[in-house]
């Protein structure tokens, strides 16, 4: 019938490009925060030149009713807390590093003939060093999602050695 919400700033083209947008930004480990995404939706209202609420410009940023009803008209969102992923273990973790990395444990194995009892998993997950990230915009239903943070979060390390060669 024509019908245009009193507080909707965006149409939806606009909204969906946007949530395209978050979605990407998910996936390659820089998720938006909430504040983030308000922050981001009141700079595209100024570009676009649309109609805004007089206290997004007092605060430069969407308003909390904006956010959420942005969250509900888009259910393939939803905010999701991030696991803390290095940026070195985003750009390292390939096909070539992880073939590279077996050739070496297969040539090792090979030369020192280990055997199943000489080789130990060592975990060191008791020690972190890695800040807990915020809660970010993501796709509804991924099972992972991660954030990229300045430091190697302490993983389980599998290591390999013989006894008998130490001695």
């Amino acid at each position: 019938m024509g019908y245009k919400a009193h507080n909707r700033a965006f149409n939806q083209e606009q909204e969906h490009e946007l949530s395209k947008y978050l979605i990407r930004c998910a996936d390659i480990y820089f998720g938006l925060t909430k504040k983030d995404v308000m922050k981001l939706a009141y700079e595209l209202t100024v570009k676009y030149d649309l109609s805004r609420p007089r206290t997004s410009d007092d605060n430069e940023m969407a308003s909390e009713e904006c956010f959420r009803m942005f969250m509900r008209r888009n259910p393939q969102l939803s905010v999701r807390a991030a696991q803390a992923t290095s940026l070195s273990r985003t750009t390292s973790f390939n096909r070539i590093n992880v073939d590279a990395f077996y050739d070496n444990l297969a040539t090792i194995t090979d030369r020192y003939k280990f055997e199943p009892q000489n080789i130990y998993n060592a975990d060191k997950t008791g020690i972190t060093t890695v800040q807990k990230p915020d809660r970010i915009i993501a796709r509804r239903g991924a099972r992972q999602v991660g954030s990229v943070t300045s430091v190697e979060r302490s993983t389980l390390v599998t290591v390999a050695f013989a006894v008998n060669a130490i001695v």
